[in-house]
């Protein structure tokens, strides 16, 4: 629980120092008239808190389960650095009127807005470079057979005694494993078992027809696959006939 809570917190410590440099740099709000180590301070500790009180929020959402999307996600977090700030600012000047409290909370809430919409947004994009792409995915099988074949397309797979018969664009090749656990090691390729025997994949399909009574595939490299009774219904549900 404390790793994972450290890791959760490390990239919105680093956001909050980020922004804490920057607005030292800066010296917005009058604050150019400090030095640059009292800007710093001022700065990075304000920025600092901020980065506890949307971690805050954070938290609060894992616990509860909530999905919230970006922008709820960046309003919620700005709130709670606000807070956060506020409370810090209003112990370090105390406010003089009630318009100097509600002027102090807006400005403290633009900057937070600011700063936790960028960093939602940099998660975001973070997440989604991460995320593995569907199409960089490829069939467990494909490393049981020889070199040669691990790039090539799976038209097919045919139950040949204890083997299986894995056809491909670039030959075919037979592996020692029952079908049933071959067709699981076929994801993500969308296909149907057409036969008690067979299983084609949609990509191998050269054409479905109908022949002598029969329904049959014809697979990109002149295969023929058999279509059973059964199998009749899966292929005209995927639409190959």
């Amino acid at each position: 629980m404390g790793s994972k809570l450290v890791k959760k917190l490390m990239p919105l410590l680093l956001t909050s120092m980020t922004a804490g440099v920057v607005l030292t740099i800066l010296g917005p709000f009058g604050t150019s008239r400090l030095s640059f180590i009292e800007r710093a301070v001022y700065w990075v500790g304000l920025c600092v808190a901020g980065g506890l009180g949307t971690a805050i929020i954070d938290i609060i959402s894992s616990r509860l389960n909530w999905t919230l999307k970006n922008w709820q996600l960046a309003l919620g977090q700005s709130i709670g650095a606000t807070l956060c700030v506020t409370a810090i600012l209003f112990i370090m000047f105390p406010p003089n009127s009630m318009p100097g409290v509600f002027i102090t909370l807006f400005y403290v809430w633009v900057i937070a807005i600011v700063i936790c919409s960028f960093g939602t947004l940099m998660h975001s994009r973070k997440a989604v470079a991460d995320a593995p792409d569907a199409n960089d995915k490829r069939p467990d099988i494909l490393d049981r057979l020889p070199p040669k074949l691990r790039s090539a397309d799976i038209y097919a797979i045919s139950a040949e005694d204890h083997y299986v018969r894995v056809h491909t664009s670039k030959g075919d090749e037979m592996v020692l494993m029952r079908l049933s656990d071959a067709i699981k090691e076929m994801s993500p390729l969308i296909g149907e078992q057409v036969h008690r025997s067979w299983w084609v994949a949609e990509i191998g399909i050269e054409k479905a027809e109908r022949k002598n009574g029969k329904t049959q595939i014809k697979l990109k490299n002149d295969v023929i696959a058999p279509v059973s009774r059964s199998g009749q219904k899966a292929v005209k549900e995927a639409g190959w006939l």
